[in-house]
């Protein structure tokens, strides 16, 4: 927060945008790089299933009523 509103901070912003532009772009370009990081995804989740920390009951309040 020290470089907020100062020349080196907006510089280093742009810097940010610029690289993060950059790698939207190669990825929409690419369609190998998503279906590469769509398989490095599901190797690294495994079997991964969901389950709710309370179990499965209905919660405690009712505050959508």
């Amino acid at each position: 927060m020290a470089a907020g509103g100062t020349t080196i901070g907006s510089k280093g912003m742009m810097v940010a945008a610029k690289t993060i532009t950059l790698t939207a772009i190669d990825l929409f370009s690419n369609q190998a790089l998503i279906d590469e990081a769509w398989k490095e995804f599901k190797n690294r989740i495994g079997d991964f299933k969901y389950e709710a920390l309370i179990g499965d009951r209905p919660p405690a309040l009712n505050y959508r009523d």
